[in-house]
């Protein structure tokens, strides 16, 4: 089921991310049977996934990315549109407002963690 709520728009200049960290959460229980078997079930049938991902813009993108988080995610309520490493365009949301690192005088760092649901 595709996310039908409303999406903020991404900056055109702004390409996929650099570092891209991925997990999904885990949906298995894990029960001890009085036999000592161990039973496995499901809690959910969908799949939720974590990102922490970075990347580097020049200090000249810095203002539209500022502007991207606070107005259009407005200030990470509502989901974006991401460009993964693998060449997709996906649907994410922000869960904390993105840390900015200046590591040059022109470069800034940005890393964000994002959340993506099963029903996305």
């Amino acid at each position: 089921m595709a996310y039908t709520g409303d999406i903020a728009a991404t900056p055109a200049g702004l390409g996929c991310f650099a570092s891209w960290e991925e997990s999904q959460t885990d949906n298995v229980v894990k029960s001890t049977m009085e036999d000592g078997t161990v039973k496995f079930r499901r809690r959910f049938t969908g799949i939720d996934r974590r990102v922490s991902a970075s990347v580097r813009i020049s200090k000249d993108d810095y203002p539209a990315f500022v502007s991207w988080y606070n107005v259009a995610q407005r200030q990470g309520s509502i989901p974006t549109y991401v460009k993964t490493p693998y060449g997709t365009s996906e649907v994410f949301q922000f869960m904390a407002p993105p840390v900015y690192s200046w590591v040059e005088v022109n470069v800034v760092e940005v890393s964000v963690n994002m959340y993506q649901g099963s029903n996305w």
